[in-house]
């Protein structure tokens, strides 16, 4: 199994040291996007930043190293950070380029199936069934 999968998907950050769940989500819900090939997004209070990550193997658990780039408020802001996978959650810190550092735990957000895959699993795109017709309701 290809190690960067059981990172891809939308983390929903839950907690951190500085900032409580309030002011995490003063703009939107609070989450860290993680995408094939290293890419993905941050966005948390009115920060919005670009993610480069690299999977690594820290403490012999499986981790993500990352740095980011982007915006708060409009002013620019960069730095880096890394998680531990635990379980369905991602535990680890954040650190500003010369500014705050804050640890985090975000909890990973469902995955939704595609139109596709729900059909492949026998069910409808949109999750229900149709009616059901009889000779009577015709006539």
């Amino acid at each position: 199994m290809n190690s960067m999968k059981v990172f891809v998907g939308n983390w929903r950050i839950i907690e951190t040291e500085l900032w409580d769940r309030e002011a995490l989500n003063l703009v939107a819900p609070a989450m860290l996007s993680l995408k094939p090939k290293g890419a993905g997004q941050i966005a948390f209070i009115a920060i919005e930043a670009q993610l480069d990550y690299r999977v690594v193997m820290r403490d012999e658990m499986p981790s993500i190293e990352f740095s980011f780039q982007g915006f708060d408020e409009g002013d620019e802001v960069m730095g880096r950070g890394w998680a531990i996978l635990q379980g369905e959650q991602l535990q680890g810190r954040l650190f500003f380029h010369q500014g705050d550092d804050s640890s985090f735990v975000a909890q990973r957000e469902p995955r939704r199936k595609s139109p596709a895959n729900r059909l492949a699993a026998g069910g409808d795109w949109c999750n229900h069934e149709p009616p059901r017709l009889n000779r009577r309701s015709l006539g």
